[in-house]
């Protein structure tokens, strides 16, 4: 294989200054066009500061997280071969420990997660077919893992069929909001599924892990993947994401989008926009603020990865910068412990899963 790397090339969007390095390879979706660094440029006086944790031992495109008792689990992943790795680490920041758990019975990518108690959650995401071609096919699947007892239980099915969705847990609910599916099974000329017209989903839907029952809620006004979601203060903020495919490059736009659910009254507002629009970013809710971070995006079809760290504040209902990551990236898991925010593996190129860009990084952020 022959790459040839082109001199970086600098845009303002904005207010943002872009960084492409772009090079050619045959990776990700096959002899495709990749890009590096799409960085946003420092806010002045950016507020708080980052530093590293111990690596987790088996990094992964597309992994997912969440705090569950003051520790960091981090599960899922991508292969190159679009196969669900289904990695399942656990971090003790005290110890500042990684310690291997027991896999899922069906591993997914592109899945959603989120904690109660001392419970960890997986809903969607995509998978290889059983038979037939590979390909990304979307599941309704739900899971639960037992911190106590180290044991995975199949729960009742999402009602929607979706991957590249979100979810967040308010008290003993969890809400599930978006996605994408492929209907038409769509080939591309290595193989895998992708490309062209998908399902875009607003669905919002609610699982109680009470009564192990689901109920659908009102939609969001955009529907999309690849977002971020968070709650404060007894609203969910879905955040950035991308319409148009699953996938990206030629055949999906980021959305700015910052779309606001009551729970009170089931219904949703539009907020102020997020300053760079992303998708595949991490989200984290601190001190009544939402820290939306890293992602990717694509520019003139070249596309890279965001070391951005954008501050969204819903009393004000404005946007501010504060220090970015020190790795830029997509597809990493993300949770808050204490006063903290982990940012967890993930791959430093947009739209790809090659072994190379995998960062198997643990950064640690604290306003």
């Amino acid at each position: 294989m022959v790459c040839f790397v082109q001199p970086p090339k600098r845009r303002r969007t904005s207010g943002e200054e872009i960084v492409t390095n772009r090079f050619l390879s045959c990776a990700g979706y096959g002899a495709a066009l990749l890009a590096f660094t799409l960085a946003a440029a420092p806010a002045a006086h950016a507020q708080g500061k980052w530093r590293a944790g111990a690596p987790i031992p088996q990094g992964a495109n597309e992994v997912i997280g969440a705090q569950v008792d003051g520790q960091i689990l981090v599960y899922g992943g991508q292969d190159p071969g679009s196969n669900a790795m289904g990695i399942f680490w656990k971090f003790d920041p005290g110890k500042n420990e990684w310690s291997k758990l027991p896999a899922n019975p069906v591993p997914v990518h592109h899945g959603a997660s989120a904690s109660v108690g001392r419970k960890f959650y997986v809903f969607g995401g995509f998978r290889l077919p059983d038979t037939g071609k590979v390909g990304w096919y979307p599941e309704n699947k739900a899971w639960v893992f037992d911190l106590d007892t180290q044991t995975w239980s199949a729960l009742p099915p999402m009602p929607t069929t979706r991957g590249a969705l979100a979810a967040v847990a308010v008290g003993k609910k969890i809400y599930v909001s978006g996605g994408g599916g492929i209907p038409q099974g769509m080939q591309l000329p290595d193989g895998l599924v992708g490309g062209g017209p998908v399902e875009l989903y607003g669905t919002l839907e609610v699982f109680d892990t009470d009564t192990n029952n689901w109920s659908k809620l009102a939609p969001m006004p955009t529907p999309r993947n690849h977002h971020s979601i968070a709650a404060v203060d007894g609203k969910l903020y879905a955040i950035g994401g991308r319409v148009g495919s699953c996938y990206s490059g030629g055949w999906s736009s980021n959305v700015w989008m910052n779309e606001a659910y009551d729970i009170a009254t089931n219904t949703w507002t539009t907020r102020a926009p997020m300053p760079t629009a992303r998708s595949g970013t991490g989200i984290a809710a601190l001190d009544g603020k939402i820290y939306v971070l890293g992602g990717e995006g694509w520019i003139d079809d070249f596309g890279g990865v965001f070391r951005a760290n954008e501050v969204y504040d819903p009393k004000s209902n404005t946007w501010s910068r504060a220090a970015r990551m020190i790795t830029p990236r997509h597809g990493f898991a993300v949770a808050q412990v204490g006063n903290a925010i982990y940012a967890v593996s993930g791959v430093n190129n947009a739209g790809g899963a090659g072994t190379l860009s995998v960062v198997p990084v643990n950064e640690i952020y604290e306003p």
